[in-house]
């Protein structure tokens, strides 16, 4: 694989047992309607060209363009997934055929922001009517046969054609669906097997176009399994990941190899050229773009290590990767082509022994889920409750949403706490019984003690709320707000309580 050099090396890394892919995430874009797509590993523009690049020693694949705004319609059908490179398995006739992968179809509609009226286009109503995607399969012709169509969304075949009559999608949603099905013909021949060619066409919208190129093959990305799990680690101190990943299959894997790095309770550090990270500090998601060929029995581990900086605040976190291949990484996890670059050398790659990496747990060629490393700082929690203000006029009923504390540390292992209000003098609790809240939203009640301050139950996603009644005026009436967290853990306990003041209206 271009990059690699060398051997040797302090080999760095770990596994934490998760396949979550994002981040998620979420943070999911739709890609612009010039480009219409957000897939294809973040390229835009010529670099979605369908054509071969050729470079030093290397052919690099890349994917052809998801279609674009070639006229100005009232709305826009964008592809946001859709395979670049479909790996179609390889079997004789002795064994059972092997599964196929999806070939997964993402499609969303959209208001074109040229097309229709100013007041359209600002609140997104309406939708593209007619909506039909037709795919031409006959690369699979003498090496697959089409088992099944999705009938739900209107998928019907004719000979290697597949035709869906999608109906109208309204902007903001779409159609996520599996068109069709195949299964591998045995003794088919190695090697590229042409393309399939998908057009969609909507009554008020400009047609979009996308090419798959065929492979029969099956590449099988694998990662390194390692577990890494560091202990007194000092808030801000460094850690370091070194990916590996390896291709147990027995194809190559076309237009290089993508490394997806995700850190939770750590920033990484912008270092390397050919990785791009989300924020240019602050980071805290990396893809690293390795091009060329991975060939069937190679592995390799980076050449430098990725350095992830614990956060100042972080008890706990993660630092984590999944290799991809380039061409179709999940628009969930790919980082677009504007983001940041790193501001250092290329990380590099150098071989490794990879016979004992797993690939039991990803799609065929598609990700393997990496290592990476958990830690624990030793930092402490500082708890601080927030004060706030009654505002309102004598004799009124009012809510107030009792602010919570900042930090960690004043709720228990299910995530419950307390915060424990000592009202204004001339201020006295409602209490509302349980029937007659609102949805989900938790109210303040009486605490054990009945001359005691009032327990407000959390932390809940609309705030806990507070209803009282102002008895009467008393100038310069405070109460408190407190909060009981675990000396040991949270030393300073000083800033546990805060003030409730009256701010009486005319």
């Amino acid at each position: 694989m271009s990059g690699a050099a060398g051997t040797g090396g302090k080999r760095w890394c770990a596994l934490v047992a998760c396949a979550a892919v994002l981040v998620a995430a979420v943070m999911v874009a739709v890609a612009s309607a010039k480009d219409g797509t957000d897939r294809a590993g973040g390229r835009t523009g010529a670099d979605r060209g369908g054509h071969r690049t050729a470079g030093p020693g290397r052919t690099v694949w890349t994917p052809d363009p998801h279609g674009g705004d070639t006229s100005s319609g009232q709305g826009v059908l964008r592809l946001r997934s859709a395979p670049n490179v479909y790996y179609l398995p390889r079997y004789s006739s002795f064994q059972q055929a092997p599964s196929a992968p999806e070939f997964h179809v993402v499609l969303v509609a959209s208001a074109s922001p040229s097309g229709g009226s100013g007041k359209q286009a600002a609140t997104s109503k309406g939708a593209v009517s007619g909506v039909e995607a037709d795919f031409d399969l006959t690369a699979f012709q003498g090496r697959a046969e089409i088992t099944s169509v999705q009938k739900g969304y209107g998928c019907v075949r004719s000979g290697y054609r597949v035709h869906c009559a999608l109906g109208s999608l309204k902007f903001g949603e779409g159609a996520d669906f599996t068109p069709f099905s195949v299964r591998p013909k045995p003794g088919t021949a190695a090697g590229p097997a042409g393309t399939v060619r998908m057009t969609v066409r909507g009554a008020d919208a400009p047609t979009v176009r996308h090419t798959t190129r065929v492979i029969s093959g099956s590449p099988r990305l694998t990662a390194r399994p390692d577990l890494d799990r560091l202990t007194e680690v000092p808030p801000g101190g460094r850690m370091q990941l070194t990916p590996a990943f390896g291709n147990k299959g027995d194809t190559a894997v076309e237009g290089g190899i993508s490394v997806v790095v995700s850190a939770h309770g750590a920033d990484l550090l912008p270092r390397y050229a050919n990785c791009r990270y989300d924020k240019a500090t602050g980071a805290t998601r990396a893809q690293c773009d390795f091009p060329g060929a991975l060939p069937a029995g190679a592995a390799y581990e980076t050449d430098g290590a990725l350095t992830a900086v614990a956060d100042r605040s972080a008890k706990t976190g993660t630092v984590t990767y999944t290799v991809w291949r380039t061409a179709d990484v999940s628009y969930l996890a790919a980082l677009p082509a504007s983001a940041p670059h790193g501001s250092g050398a290329p990380l590099r790659l150098r071989p490794v022994d990879g016979s004992a990496f797993p690939d039991a747990d990803a799609e065929p060629g598609e990700r393997a889920v990496g290592g990476g490393l958990s830690f624990e700082t030793t930092g402490k929690d500082d708890v601080e409750a927030v004060g706030f203000t009654v505002k309102g006029r004598v004799g009124q009923v009012v809510e107030v949403t009792v602010p919570y504390p900042r930090g960690d540390g004043w709720t228990d292992s299910f995530g419950r706490g307390t915060v424990w209000v000592t009202l204004p003098a001339g201020v006295s609790l409602i209490e509302v019984p349980p029937q007659d809240h609102e949805s989900d939203i938790p109210y303040c009640h009486r605490g054990p003690r009945p001359d005691g301050p009032v327990a407000c139950p959390g932390p809940a996603a609309a705030g806990t709320v507070l209803r009282v009644r102002l008895d009467r005026r008393v100038d310069g009436a405070r109460g408190s707000v407190s909060v009981r967290s675990d000396p040991s853990a949270d030393p300073d306990q000083r800033n546990n309580t805060a003030p409730v003041t009256v701010q009486y209206l005319p």
